[in-house]
């Protein structure tokens, strides 16, 4: 039944029932939210281009403006989907007042991190991939995968033609393809 004495285990709610009870007061309801999706908003927005400690504030602003926006939701999708869109655009408003290079096609070529012959990049490491994009494809994919806004959303939202986000997108996907079918080349040992 989910209660713990005569207190509701929270942990044991879906995000929709820890929605209504938010709405209906439950702060400590907001809270399990908080605790259940932190790690994935402050990962989705870290792909997304934002560094350390900024990826962490503007995880934590999201959440803000999710608790006061909460009547809003609705429960038409998965919440923490709710959150990414929101923290995603909280991202993009930050990259055009601060970054606005990222966001055109007349930037210097990208120059990814060498990879060390010793394997130091690892095939399988999506964030190690997406790393070696350039900055405006990787937040193309990342709005469209992870914070799930359409081909149209995205161009809307970064002020692109549809037809250079979907470019975008799509040579991101091809690189990623590459980067994380391409196997680490092994050391071979010469015997004595």
């Amino acid at each position: 039944m989910g209660l713990t004495g005569d207190k509701l285990d929270l942990t044991r709610q879906s995000d929709v029932d820890l929605v209504r009870l938010c709405l209906g007061g439950d702060k400590s309801a907001f809270a399990e939210l908080v605790r259940r999706h932190g790690s994935v908003l402050r990962t989705h927005v870290r792909r997304m281009g934002a560094q350390g400690a900024d990826a962490d504030d503007m995880a934590q602003e999201a959440f803000m403006s999710a608790y006061e926006h909460l009547s809003e939701f609705r429960f038409d999708g998965p919440f923490v989907g709710w959150l990414k869109r929101i923290a995603s655009r909280r991202y993009l408003r930050k990259v055009r007042k601060t970054q606005r290079y990222l966001l055109t096609d007349d930037m210097a070529p990208y120059e990814p991190e060498p990879s060390n012959t010793e394997g130091e990049f690892r095939a399988h490491n999506i964030d190690a991939a997406l790393n070696r994009l350039k900055p405006v494809e990787r937040l193309c994919v990342s709005l469209n995968f992870s914070g799930e806004l359409s081909h149209q959303e995205i161009a809307d939202e970064l002020k692109l033609p549809l037809g250079t986000v979907k470019s975008h997108i799509r040579r991101a996907l091809d690189r990623l393809k590459t980067l994380l079918n391409t196997q680490p080349t092994p050391v071979m040992e010469t015997g004595t």
